[in-house]
């Protein structure tokens, strides 16, 4: 699934699991103009599709300039996904920081408006 976040950036939405049985969002930023973070966007999205296959433990490397992507060795169990609909999965997600109209304070700054 993919969301386009407008003004604020460009995204793909990854539905992830922590090992500690939390689901989460995780917002994997699509590579834009700025050439600086484009390993930093390469990494991050290879991270993801990594994950969507093996059990995969992401790390920074400030050194490196991307992220590490590290296999799970052990046999483990795959994560217990839930039956939550989408939108409670946002909504659980995101808490108060929803921009729902196009007078949110948030947009109006981004777009020079305030």
């Amino acid at each position: 699934m993919s969301s386009s976040l407008g003004a604020c950036g460009d995204a793909a939405e990854a539905l992830a699991w922590w090992r500690a049985s939390q689901l989460f969002l995780w917002p994997v930023r699509l590579p834009g103009l700025n050439v600086r973070y484009s390993e930093w966007f390469r990494s991050a999205m290879e991270a993801a599709e990594m994950a969507m296959g093996v059990w995969t433990r992401v790390r920074a490397n400030m050194s490196l300039g991307a992220y590490e992507m590290f296999e799970a060795t052990g046999q483990l169990s795959e994560p217990e996904w839930s039956d939550f609909p989408f939108g409670e999965i946002l909504r659980v997600a995101f808490r108060d920081r929803i921009m729902d109209r196009t007078d949110h304070p948030v947009l109006q700054r981004r777009l020079g408006l305030m």
